[in-house]
């Protein structure tokens, strides 16, 4: 049988031993909250507590602050309570589409991940990086043509507790040297993010 991802939305009925179980296939927006973002769209696929949620992005906009260049964008708010990620695996492509020679410089080493929080400094850590790690990319070296893309993925399951304030989700990159960036820049980001999830209860 096709993973559950793959399923038709409806009712689906399958033989597990000698019992029959009817499973509930749903790509309802329901299981969490999404923000308004240009280029972003997901897909929610559930089967009771799991769910397995697909981000596509698509030409997703970051402005790269001079002076900072750290930068951070929300993808994602899980439901109030415990959440226990099964896994996370993404395809990334930085595309920079300022001028190169003066803002954002050709062919510089970043890096980018998946956290809880959003970009709080250029070593993208704690839990900036807990959906998946720090992973280095390189920039575009012609504007408005992405670089190879990298494949940040989370290497154990990793449990959240989002009963009191629900877990955000957001993609964060980040340039660690001042001299990378001359002055304010824009960038986007393409590809796919796949997250796999449990909302475990709440208290």
């Amino acid at each position: 049988m096709a993973f559950f991802e793959d399923l038709p939305v409806g009712k689906l009925t399958v033989l597990n031993g000698a019992t029959l179980n009817a499973l509930t296939i749903s790509d309802s927006g329901s299981v969490g909250t999404l923000p308004t973002v240009t280029g972003l769209t997901v897909v929610h696929k559930q089967v009771g507590p799991l769910v397995h949620s697909t981000f596509t992005l698509a030409d997703v906009a970051q402005a790269v602050v001079n002076g900072t260049e750290y930068q951070g964008t929300k993808l994602f708010t899980f439901p109030e309570g415990r959440i226990s990620v099964l896994g996370v695996t993404s395809t990334l492509a930085q595309k920079t589409t300022s001028a190169l020679a003066s803002t954002l410089n050709a062919s510089v080493t970043g890096a980018v991940a998946l956290g809880s929080v959003t970009a709080s400094n250029v070593s993208l850590t704690s839990t900036m990086v807990d959906f998946a790690p720090s992973t280095a990319f390189t920039s575009s070296a012609t504007i408005n043509v992405a670089g190879t893309a990298v494949k940040p993925v989370l290497a154990a399951p990793a449990h959240f507790d989002g009963s009191t304030t629900p877990i955000a989700f957001f993609l964060n990159s980040a340039y660690a040297t001042t001299t990378d960036v001359d002055a304010d820049a824009t960038q986007t980001w393409t590809g796919t993010i796949a997250v796999t999830w449990l909302n475990v209860g709440d208290f």
